[in-house]
């Protein structure tokens, strides 16, 4: 069970989870920002993947 955990979900849960949380964010901020999310949307998912990212390798 540990191999297949490792297999699906590598060493961390940071990534998994952030991922996670990322997008249930995006869809709030979706809301909040309106028209706004067309232009800064996708920066805003890049910033928190790179975030995710770099907290998983500093975790590491």
């Amino acid at each position: 069970m540990q191999a297949l955990k490792k297999l699906l979900l590598g060493e961390t849960w940071v990534l998994p989870l952030g991922l996670a949380a990322l997008v249930l964010l995006a869809f709030v901020l979706r809301d909040v920002l309106g028209d706004a999310w067309r232009h800064a949307g996708g920066f805003i998912l890049l910033a928190g993947v790179v975030g995710l990212l770099l907290a998983g390798v500093a975790r590491s």
